[in-house]
């Protein structure tokens, strides 16, 4: 099956009124999950998600990276991560379409280039999009043109600007040879986006194929990866952004299940509850049908309280995230442990948001498994168990462990 791509939906700030550049992200956001909300159970999700992308880039979403003294909202990160935890409660994909605009947009205020940040500031705060270019199957060389292959390209299709990692060519290599990441047009000449996303879940997140063939670079526009690394948690930031999307469907796939266990007990053609001889009597004494069983009410409270501790495991990991920003000259000992305790949330919100999505259908009984597809519980199952498979939950299982063993710091990258 090919799945359909949304229609292009890339936005050019010229071509727009702009928007707020202080907003809240997380006002933003929910005006953004109101689109897809709005298009209703029945609507072509593609068409759905194409639209609230559309709405993502006035809604000021996009500029919350951007820094105060640029104009823009210089937002925590756990603002920015319940902003993404609200879209994921309308659509994982949606969601993740803007998950590495944030990642790579502090690139772009990281020193490297000071004299273009006003100019990243102001495209940002118009809503650009930026989206990612990183994993290949073959070596994608940068430097003067872009030549090479790209997979995984999430957002790619929606994108203005993509973010192209690669080894530098030799004569713009820099003079420790690391890996550099390129800042193109999308619509450049040379690049063409290929609509091969087919997978399991987050079928609209546009994460298929780019190829690059020689795209000029701009100058100004390569930006070295060591920097980016030291900007304090940038990969703590980025995994707190995969867990609170994980959050956000979870929680929307236990709504979708608790609607349809009440409207089966409560709507019409609803079934009377028959109770077992000497069975506790309800609150709501006289109005036994609508009251749910003993087991079932077990179940549904385990549930809730799964979603209560994967919401209270990101809240944590973005209040320390947000006191490792706002520090004037964060130590090493203190990246280290936020970038510890993010990895724990990420692991730990990866099982309890599966296993939640799997576990509605014991609430719902043959009634969740009767719909399928988009418009169905699966939806929320497929899009988890594909999006917690972003990186090996083992990986940072055994960093956390041998760090707790051994007292040794581990060496902080793009996933802890």
């Amino acid at each position: 099956m090919t799945v359909r791509t949304a229609p292009d939906p890339r936005h050019h700030p010229s071509g727009t009124t702009g928007t707020n550049g202080t907003a809240d992200p997380v006002d933003g956001a929910r005006s953004v999950a109101e689109v897809v909300d709005a298009a209703g159970p029945g609507a072509d999700r593609a068409e759905a998600v194409a639209g609230a992308v559309k709405a993502l880039k006035t809604s000021g979403l996009l500029a919350a990276t951007v820094p105060r003294r640029l104009g823009g909202p210089g937002a925590p990160p756990s603002r920015i991560a319940e902003a993404l935890r609200v879209l994921a409660s309308a659509d994982g994909s949606l969601a993740q379409i803007p998950q590495s605009h944030f990642t790579f947009s502090r690139w772009l205020f990281d020193g490297e280039h000071p004299e273009s940040e006003q100019y990243w500031a102001d495209r940002l705060i118009s809503g650009t999009l930026v989206a990612n270019a990183q994993a290949e199957r073959d070596p994608v060389t940068v430097g003067d043109t872009v030549d090479g292959v790209k997979v995984f390209c999430t957002g790619s299709p929606y994108a203005d600007v993509l973010a192209v990692t690669g080894r530098p060519a030799a004569e713009t290599a820099p003079a420790d040879g690391q890996t550099v990441a390129v800042f193109v047009e999308a619509d450049a000449p040379g690049v063409t986006v290929h609509h091969d996303w087919d997978a399991l879940g987050q079928r609209y997140t546009g994460s298929g194929t780019v190829s690059f063939h020689r795209v000029p670079v701009p100058s100004g526009r390569a930006y070295t990866f060591g920097r980016a690394l030291a900007l304090p948690g940038y990969g703590a930031f980025a995994q707190l952004l995969h867990a609170a999307i994980d959050v956000g469907v979870a929680g929307a796939a236990l709504d979708a299940a608790l609607a349809l266990v009440t409207d089966s007990r409560t709507g019409p053609g609803a079934r009377p509850v028959h109770r077992q001889p000497g069975a506790l009597q309800s609150p709501s004494a006289g109005q036994e049908d609508a009251d749910p069983d003993d087991l079932t009410a077990h179940l549904a409270g385990e549930l809730v309280a799964r979603r209560f501790a994967a919401e209270a495991v990101v809240e944590k990991a973005g209040r320390s995230l947000d006191a490792l920003w706002a520090a004037d000259d964060p130590s090493p000992d203190l990246r280290t442990r936020v970038a510890l305790q993010t990895a724990a949330a990420k692991v730990t919100t990866g099982e309890l948001t599966v296993d939640l999505a799997s576990r509605v259908y014991e609430l719902t009984g043959t009634r969740g498994a009767a719909v399928h597809g988009d418009n169905g519980l699966d939806r929320y199952w497929r899009d988890l168990r594909t999006h917690t498979l972003h990186e090996r939950r083992r990986d940072k299982l055994a960093v956390l462990g041998r760090e707790a063993l051994t007292g040794r710091s581990p060496v902080l990258g793009p996933q802890l």
